[in-house]
């Protein structure tokens, strides 16, 4: 597994050149679907990668389009051996948790009443919050060269709806926006390699729904590609109603038809919406709240997923291929024991290199909205 770091400008996301990253005792890189990814890089400490990866390093991987950043050292010192340095970090979209929902425009205001997000899909949203916080900032500190937000979700309807994103990580309101219709995230670093969805002038941060892929990737029971499976039959988590609790204001969200014996509610927490007040709101920001509420509501209704197969080993032997056959976020079946077949999608993948060799594992989850 060849990683290798960038070398940089006075920018750090405006790469120059590469330097490999030497034979390290052991390497674990992971990919995910909307959780950022992370790798762990492990060697002795007299190799000098302590200094060679310096706190904020970008790196990448020979056979990806991911950057990842690097984010501690740990120097581990054992009698018993030579001490190891452990070098770790995540994914470029986690540097999203260094800024903060709105901070463009409290720098201008310093009356802010949440972030307004105009009616759209939630991956155009997804792409607005990011851009407006890192590439098209008002604040010209705050603007990351060669780095912005794109989609490229296709094939679902999705949820459209004006929000009000109030103060947190910019990472953690994407994440939250990205959940309502099982949407992910992934890097593309800039390349001149034609990658989908890449570019010749920019790094970005792809919102995606994978590719469906069930006709052809089908991991089989009976031909060897799984190891184990777990199966459960149930709708035990399936809510059709949603009573949203704040400090004052409390409301419900109603799925149409779903009355008496199939009425199933949902608590959902509100708290922060009104928080704020000292007071029971009346007029115009009682109805703004009750709206900005039942926007939660539905969001939580949205992202609710039934379970048939919770867990799936893949085998080692399996004829796919990461990066040929799928990648992270693909939709795949599975055909698995029982008589189940499920559509599954690869939420992450963990490369492994060390003095045994190199090993790939896929996981497998149900996708939270399909189309």
């Amino acid at each position: 597994m060849n990683l290798f770091k960038f070398i940089s400008t006075a920018n750090p996301t405006v790469f120059t050149q590469g330097r490999i990253i030497q034979n390290p005792k052991s390497i674990m890189w992971t990919e995910r679907y909307r959780d950022a990814g992370e790798f762990e890089i492990v060697d002795q400490v007299s190799s000098g990668l302590m200094t060679f990866l310096p706190l904020g390093t970008l790196i990448s991987h020979m056979n990806s389009s991911e950057i990842m950043f690097v984010e501690n050292h740990e120097i581990i010192d054992d009698e018993s051996e030579d001490p190891t340095i452990k070098v770790t970090g995540r994914s470029l979209e986690a540097y999203l948790e260094n800024r903060i929902v709105g901070s463009n425009k409290i720098r201008a205001n310093s009356i802010f009443a949440g972030y307004s997000l105009a009616v759209a899909t939630t991956w155009a949203q997804a792409v607005t919050l990011i851009n407006d916080h890192i590439a098209n900032s008002s604040y010209p500190n705050d603007v990351i060269t060669e780095l912005s937000a794109i989609s490229a979700v296709s094939g679902i309807t999705g949820t459209s709806e004006a929000r009000i994103v109030n103060p947190d990580t910019v990472y953690k309101a994407v994440m939250d926006l990205l959940n309502i219709d099982d949407c992910g995230i992934k890097v593309i670093r800039k390349n001149n390699f034609g990658l989908p969805n890449g570019s010749t002038t920019q790094n970005t941060l792809c919102i995606h729904n994978g590719v469906n892929r069930t006709n052809t990737v089908i991991f089989s029971w009976k031909e060897g590609d799984l190891d184990a499976a777990d199966y459960l039959w149930t709708d035990k988590p399936m809510k059709n109603s949603a009573m949203v609790v704040g400090r004052y204001v409390n409301t419900f969200v109603d799925t149409a038809g779903m009355n008496n014996y199939n009425r199933k509610t949902m608590l959902v927490d509100g708290s922060d919406i009104d928080g704020n007040l000292t007071a029971p709101p009346t007029g115009t920001a009682l109805t703004t709240i009750v709206g900005q509420m039942q926007t939660r509501g539905r969001q939580a209704l949205q992202s609710q997923n039934r379970i048939t197969i919770t867990r799936a080993d893949i085998s080692d032997i399996s004829k796919y291929h990461y990066r040929t056959d799928f990648s992270v976020g693909d939709l795949v079946s599975l055909d698995g024991n029982f008589g189940q077949i499920a559509t599954m999608r690869v939420t992450e993948y963990v490369e492994i290199q060390d003095e045994t060799g190199q090993s790939g594992h896929p996981t497998l989850s149900i996708p939270g909205a399909v189309s």
